[in-house]
């Protein structure tokens, strides 16, 4: 059974709550877009996120962030844009029929608005990921779980840390790995 956050009725509630925001934010010019991918990984409600690599140059190296990227002419409005960005970084084509909404913009460091975009990915199998290695980016997905104060890298997420991540006894699981290297 799918937590209350992701159950239908928590999806129905979400859409008719951002259902104003979607309708105004969707068309509006913004230079960025980013997806919010609610999913569950064994079980477990979880965010996906984008760890940039440590090695890159410029203001974004080694960033924790979610998957998105600037607006291309080409990209019919945000939602798209997030999606394609999503489907570039990390190989997880979301369908349109997914998006729950769309949140208020937030600024970036040059002030630039960024459109965050609510979807639901479903189960996820971090190993199924398929990071692009051509994004000049560099991304490897992460996750962040309930209970957790960090993120995880998906390629270093071990069976038992589902298990025992939620549970703040087990020290080893609060290790977490933060470096894209």
């Amino acid at each position: 059974m799918l937590p209350d956050c992701l159950s239908a009725e928590g999806e129905r509630r979400c859409r008719r709550l951002l259902e104003g925001a979607t309708a105004r934010l969707r068309a509006r010019p913004a230079a960025a877009a980013v997806l919010v991918p609610l999913c569950s990984v064994r079980g477990v409600p979880a965010l996906l996120y984008t760890l940039r690599s440590s090695r890159l140059a410029g203001r974004h190296k080694g960033d924790v962030s979610f998957p998105g990227g600037k607006c291309d002419p080409a990209d019919q409005d945000v939602v798209h844009t997030a999606l394609r960005e999503t489907r570039e970084e990390l190989g997880l084509a979301v369908p349109e029929e997914r998006v729950w909404g769309i949140l208020q913009p937030v600024h970036d460091r040059g002030k630039a608005p960024v459109v965050p975009v609510l979807a639901s990915v479903g189960p996820l199998d971090p190993q199924n990921l398929r990071p692009n290695r051509e994004e000049p980016h560099q991304v490897r997905p992460a996750l962040s779980l309930p209970g957790e104060t960090g993120f995880w890298r998906t390629d270093t997420l071990p069976d038992v840390t589902l298990r025992r991540g939620l549970n703040p006894a087990h020290s080893e699981s609060r290790a977490l790995s933060r470096h894209a290297g």
